[in-house]
C-alpha cells in the first residue's frame, strides 16, 4: 500500500522486510478449506456436498469427504479421498477411498474394517471460491462445477494491529516499485443492516486508506468488488481508485485477506496481503 511515498520510510522497512520475508509457497497459496456444494444444483437439495480440509507444509494436501449418494442404489453414501497438488499445476487429484466397519455402538475391532479404493478424484479451482471437479466412484464417472458453501456470516467488525506485505508494479517512479511491508492499525465496520462495509487502514507514518464497498460471503471467505478506494495524508487526497478485496478470512486470532488495485495513479499496480489480530 502507499508505496508512492516510499522515501521517508525506505531504510526501516527494508529492514524489517528482511525479517519477514514470507515462505516462497505462500505468495500463491488459497485455503480451499470449507464446505463445497454443486453450483447448479437446485437451493433446496440436501443431503449431498464435499468437505475440503488442505494441510501440509507446501499446503499440497487436500483431505475430501463426499457425502453423497450411491449410483446404484440412490442410498446416501459417504466416501473419502486423499488429493495431492499435481507438480506444476494447481490441481489436486488422487485416489477415492469407500471404509466399511462395525457400527459405531458396536465394539471396533480393527481386522473388522475394510478400505476399498474406489477411483479418482481430481479439484481443479477456477478462483478461491469456484472450482471443478471430476471424480469416479464405481463404473460412474461425475463432473462437477463446485462452489463454496455458506454457512453463516463472518462477522468482522472490530480494530486490529497488524502487517501488510504489498507488491507495486509499473510505477512511473521506480523507487514505488518492489514488495514492501507496512505496520497497519484497521478498523472494519458494517453497516446495520446493509451489505454495506468500511475498512479503515491506519499507517504508522500516518496515511489513512478507505475502502468502502458491498460485501460478500462466499463459503468461510469475503470479498468486495470494485471498492472505493482513498487515502489522505493530513488534509491531502494521496490515493483515488478502486480496490477488489478477497479472501477476507475470520482467523482464530483476528483477520486476513488481500486487495489488487491501480490506486487511480495510471498504470501503477498494487497486490496487497493483509493480516492481523483482533485488538481487546
Amino acid at each position: 500500500m502507499l508505496t508512492i511515498f516510499r522515501s521517508a520510510v525506505l531504510a526501516p522497512v527494508a529492514a524489517l522486510a528482511l525479517l519477514l520475508t514470507p515462505p516462497a509457497h505462500a505468495a500463491e497459496f488459497i485455503d480451499y478449506t470449507d464446505i463445497w456444494a454443486d453450483v447448479k444444483a437446485p437451493a433446496n437439495e440436501a443431503g449431498f456436498g464435499i468437505n475440503f480440509v488442505q494441510s501440509g507444509n507446501s499446503f499440497d494436501f487436500i483431505f475430501a469427504t463426499f457425502f453423497i449418494y450411491d449410483p446404484a442404489t440412490g442410498n446416501p453414501d459417504w466416501v473419502t479421498a486423499q488429493l495431492e497438488r499435481e507438480k506444476g499445476k494447481t490441481s489436486f487429484t488422487g485416489n477415492i477411498y469407500r471404509v466399511q466397519g462395525a457400527p459405531t455402538d458396536s465394539p471396533f475391532v480393527p481386522r473388522n474394517t475394510v478400505t476399498n479404493a474406489l477411483g479418482t478424484a481430481t479439484f481443479t479451482p477456477a478462483s478461491s471460491a469456484t472450482g471443478t471437479l471430476l471424480y469416479t466412484v464405481g463404473d460412474v464417472t461425475t463432473t462437477l462445477e463446485l462452489k463454496r458453501l455458506t454457512l453463516t456470516e463472518n462477522i468482522l467488525d472490530g480494530k486490529y494491529w497488524g502487517m501488510a506485505a504489498i507488491r507495486s508494479s509499473n510505477c512511473s517512479s521506480s523507487i514505488n516499485n518492489g514488495t514492501f511491508y507496512e505496520i497497519i492499525h484497521l478498523n472494519v465496520a458494517k453497516q446495520a443492516g446493509s451489505t454495506q462495509v468500511t475498512y479503515t487502514f491506519i499507517m504508522e507514518e500516518g496515511h489513512i486508506c478507505t475502502m468502502r464497498g458491498t460485501l460478500i460471503q462466499e463459503g468461510r471467505f469475503q470479498k468486495i468488488n470494485n471498492a472505493s478506494y482513498v487515502c489522505h495524508l493530513g488534509s491531502n487526497k494521496v490515493v483515488d481508485g478502486t480496490a477488489n478485496l478477497s479472501d477476507i478470512a475470520a482467523t482464530t486470532q483476528g483477520i486476513e485477506g488481500k486487495w489488487t488495485s491501480n490506486k487511480g495513479l495510471g498504470n501503477c499496480r498494487e497486490g496487497v496481503r493483509f493480516s492481523g489480530v483482533l485488538l481487546p
